[in-house]
């Protein structure tokens, strides 16, 4: 398996193509995300409904956990495959449409090598966290309690009188910055190995390899891309809560009519864009396009 190496810059191309993604089909583009969307929220609803009807315990709400982590699994890797073919679709100006996003339920064996694919992304993603907890498990339980004592200390100010916050355990800073790029190669891992799996029709362990190979090729782009994508996030955080403060001042209700349609667009858009940095970052890395920014292959 073929994989290359993108310069830094690639991850900017990957992200500012992804904006356009739903430049030559938005009708397609945008209703598979609808559904995608939809989808990534019924685990979740269940799960509440179930812990409404049934006040579980700890036992019994962790299996719940567990089985709609399943559920989750089951439901989004065939879905997260069929999105990503039509984007493919649409950028090669073939014939898409929303629903094809549900089309590899209508082949058992495709759905069942997507459904291993998130199954074993889902255990790459638990070993990275195992392997944390073993290196910083001291310092993940300075950082819960010194949490739980800010929360106290916080709940227990008077007006006037700010409250005298602890400083945070030692060792906090690269503990997060490890964490982070843990996130990030998994991330890499899984944008290269779906779309392996999903475009190339490679099986699951070829697919999870290359995923490996591609992201541990590309991290320095990789870097860039998640850099960028932080600043613009958090930049439409403040335009978003501007927007809510300035729909409060005027009604309640207002704001809630209003900005409801236009938060539910935003996190849409970030479907769109998400998954078109994964189509162009998989293209780029292991696909059939030349790399975005001086690639080297090997």
């Amino acid at each position: 398996m073929t994989t290359r190496a993108n310069g830094p810059l690639a991850g900017l191309a990957w992200l500012k193509r992804a904006f356009s993604a739903g430049r030559h089909n938005p009708r397609a583009i945008f209703g598979g995300a609808s559904l995608l969307m939809v989808a990534a929220l019924v685990p979740g609803f269940l799960q509440a409904f179930a812990h409404a009807l049934l006040q579980p315990g700890p036992g019994v709400a962790a299996v719940l956990a567990a089985l709609t982590t399943l559920l989750a699994v089951v439901l989004l890797g065939p879905l997260m495959g069929g999105y990503l073919r039509v984007i493919d679709a649409s950028e090669h100006g073939r014939p898409a449409h929303a629903s094809d996003v549900l089309a590899p339920f209508r082949d058992a064996r495709d759905a069942r090598r997507m459904i291993l694919f998130s199954l074993v992304m889902l255990l790459v993603q638990l070993g990275a966290l195992s392997l944390l907890w073993a290196v910083f498990g001291g310092a993940l339980q300075n950082l819960q309690e010194w949490y739980l004592r800010v929360v106290e200390l916080l709940q227990a100010a008077k007006p006037g009188q700010p409250a005298q916050l602890p400083a945070p355990p030692a060792g906090l800073g690269g503990l997060f910055s490890l964490a982070g790029l843990c996130a990030l190669f998994v991330g890499g891992v899984f944008a290269v190995g779906l779309g392996q799996l999903a475009l190339r029709g490679q099986g699951v362990a070829a697919s999870v390899f290359a995923g490996l190979s591609g992201a541990a090729r590309n991290l320095l782009p990789l870097l860039v891309l998640a850099a960028v994508a932080l600043a613009l996030m958090m930049a439409a955080g403040v335009v978003l809560a501007l927007v809510a403060g300035i729909l409060g001042l005027l009604h309640p209700v207002l704001a809630l009519v209003a900005f409801l349609p236009l938060y539910m667009l935003f996190v849409l858009s970030l479907y769109v864009v998400m998954f078109g940095v994964v189509y162009h970052l998989w293209r780029d890395v292991a696909g059939d396009a030349p790399t975005a920014a001086g690639g080297i292959e090997a």
